[in-house]
């Protein structure tokens, strides 16, 4: 069959609709089956923020405010107050109570002691009556043992003397040898009765020097007067309630210590009150009302408004294309329209993530999967707390744009 040839105008024609045929079906192929090749991708991602629980900085029973789970609250708003546990008050009363047994008992020993004092002063007087009773008794003695001791001084002289000229007399045959002998002897016995006397002098001034020290040396007195002996005991008894009274003066003042510890710890931490640390929505509240709570025991939960993150899930396997401090946008709606913020990207959670902050929101991370955590800033935006809200990142992630940015 005879094929009419075409005219320039239809061959053009007809290379022009081939070429945009193939770049159709060459566009089509890569949209549908190689997006991450060519076309960026911008995935979606949802509004959390971090949580701030806030603990009891007493022990003691919490009641909460009329705020509730849900409501927005300010730095500094009082969320709950803690009041101390009404054992404290029966704690401060034991004390004092002690304190006052303690002081009762101190008021006893001090009449102890102050009775005793009489008593003691009299035995003192006593004592010292009977001391002088004893020196002058055996100051007489001395003296009449010093009269004697002369005595046997001059009895000693005189028949010393007649021993001395009878001597003379019997060597002459003028006097016996007996009467020399019996003048002899009486001169030895006057010598042994000089040194007795001395003896007795000598052991009565060892007396009175020891009575004076307040040692009787008599048999018959012990060593002391019953009265010295009855003072002693009393001395000792007044000195061991003493040594009680100051043990309990001891125990008294750390008592009172306490009190005084124990009041200056009501009057500061009676009562107390938790705060809102930040601006943001209550999120959970972890104990009941009326509960009895130790200190730093966690009471409630905040979401940090001030402090929005962007999560973003992103498949393992896909390569990484933005570090930690990178920048980037991020689009929310808003009325019906887009509105771009800027956001950094801080860090990367999963399921064995070791990052510690607790998120509002649950991640819902699959294994295969990280969420990537971007710090969104909204200085300066009229925007509620919006927690949960779905946004997108605007980020070129596509072969190209990453070979671009390598």
């Amino acid at each position: 069959m005879y094929m009419f040839p075409l005219k320039p105008q239809q061959r053009t024609l007809g290379r022009a609709l081939r070429i945009a045929l193939g770049v159709f079906l060459l566009g089509l192929f890569g949209y549908a089956l190689l997006p991450g090749v060519v076309f960026s991708q911008h995935p979606m991602g949802r509004i959390n923020a971090e949580l701030v629980t806030l603990r009891a900085p007493i022990d003691g029973q919490v009641s909460f405010s009329d705020v509730r789970v849900g409501d927005t609250v300010r730095r500094g708003q009082a969320l709950a107050t803690l009041r101390d546990p009404p054992d404290r008050d029966v704690r401060l009363a034991s004390l004092e109570a002690q304190h006052g047994s303690l002081n009762e008992r101190s008021a006893g020993l001090r009449q102890q002691i102050a009775a005793l004092e009489p008593f003691v002063q009299r035995l003192g007087r006593d004592s010292q009556t009977f001391r002088k009773a004893v020196i002058d008794n055996l100051s007489a003695q001395i003296a009449e043992a010093e009269a004697r001791v002369r005595q046997a001084e001059a009895n000693v002289r005189l028949l010393d003397a007649q021993l001395k000229r009878i001597k003379p007399l019997a060597a002459a045959n003028y006097a016996s040898g007996a009467e020399l002998d019996r003048r002899r002897a009486e001169a030895d016995v006057a010598h042994a009765e000089l040194a007795a006397q001395r003896k007795a002098a000598e052991r009565l001034r060892q007396e009175r020097n020891a009575a004076e020290q307040g040692v009787y040396l008599s048999d018959s007195y012990n060593n002391a007067p019953y009265s010295q002996q009855r003072r002693d005991e009393v001395e000792l008894q007044r000195l061991a309630l003493e040594t009680r009274l100051a043990d309990l003066e001891a125990e008294r003042t750390q008592m009172q210590q306490q009190i005084e510890a124990e009041r200056r710890r009501r009057e500061q931490v009676g009562e107390a009150a938790v705060q809102a640390t930040v601006d943001g929505i209550l999120w959970r509240q972890l104990e009941s009302d009326g509960a009895m709570i130790g200190i730093s025991a966690p009471l409630l939960q905040v979401a940090d408004c001030s402090r929005i993150f962007f999560e973003v899930p992103r498949d393992r396997r896909h390569e990484e294309t933005l570090s930690i401090g990178d920048s980037v946008t991020v689009d929310f709606e808003r009325n019906g329209q887009m509105t771009p913020h800027q956001a950094r990207l801080v860090g990367l959670r999963s399921e064995q993530d070791s990052d510690r902050r607790e998120f509002a929101l649950a991640g819902g991370t699959a294994p295969d999967q990280i969420r990537w955590v971007f710090a969104v800033d909204f200085s300066g935006s009229a925007e509620a707390c919006p927690i949960g809200r779905m946004g997108r990142l605007r980020h070129g992630d596509s072969l190209i744009d990453r070979i671009a940015r390598r």
